[in-house]
């Protein structure tokens, strides 16, 4: 069988599972119109509209992270990640192509975003959110994958991940409402979604400083998961 045919075969896979789980392309419609209202109250929340739209904005990465997640869950459950090892395909070229097209998804959705919510974000500051956001999609599907032996428990993964990814923007918000004195936002640092945040802020002061090392957070975030793939679903 050609590399082209083995990727054929898993492709047409993927449709017979999103023509069976309609739900997972409505949550990818939701989230365009999850910006849209987001958008609608940007004169109504004022100074709270930047991280009201970075909230938006990480949700992105979890869609597109959590279809592919929910896949390979569903092909873990039943056993047919396993025919891989006879096609026979590597395991990273099945994880190239699982979240290749999420990737690319992921970095069209983002780089509309700002327009959608009327942000204004520098072309360099875009990139640098886009390559964070990518790091994201590919670890919370692989999170999903790799914690989950069939589709109920990936649904519950997601839920309990997603509350977890949610967190440092969250309490940021709750700092800058409450006017706190202490960023307590600051002790979810090992989290890849803390450092997009830093980073959003960092982006009207032309401040990249937290560019690098939220790079290196969301890569050994990345490399733990692909770790824990290749040895509990490969």
């Amino acid at each position: 069988m050609s590399f082209v045919r083995k990727f054929g075969t898993i492709y047409r896979t993927d449709l017979k599972l999103l023509r069976r789980d309609p739900m997972l392309l409505y949550s990818v419609a939701m989230t365009l119109v999850l910006l849209l209202i987001v958008r609608y109250f940007k004169d109504r929340v004022g100074v709270y509209y930047p991280l009201l739209a970075l909230l938006v904005l990480v949700f992105i990465p979890m869609i597109f992270g959590m279809i592919p997640g929910f896949m390979m869950a569903d092909e873990k459950e039943e056993k047919t990640v396993q025919a891989l090892q006879v096609i026979p395909l590597s395991s990273e070229a099945f994880l190239a192509y699982r979240l290749t097209w999420a990737s690319i998804a992921t970095a069209i959705l983002v780089a509309i975003s700002p327009k959608i919510l009327d942000i204004e974000i520098p072309r360099k500051g875009l990139l640098a959110i886009i390559a964070f956001f990518l790091f994201e999609a590919w670890t919370y599907g692989l999170m999903i994958a790799s914690l989950s032996e069939s589709r109920m428990q990936a649904l519950t993964v997601s839920k309990v991940l997603g509350w977890l990814l949610f967190l440092p923007p969250a309490i940021k918000l709750i700092v800058v409402w409450r006017n706190l004195s202490t960023d307590w936002s600051e002790f979810t640092a090992f989290l890849p979604t803390y450092w997009a945040y830093k980073l959003f802020e960092g982006i009207p002061k032309a401040d990249y400083s937290s560019f690098l090392p939220g790079l290196a957070v969301h890569a050994v975030w990345l490399l733990v998961f692909v770790w824990l793939f290749k040895r509990r679903v490969l």
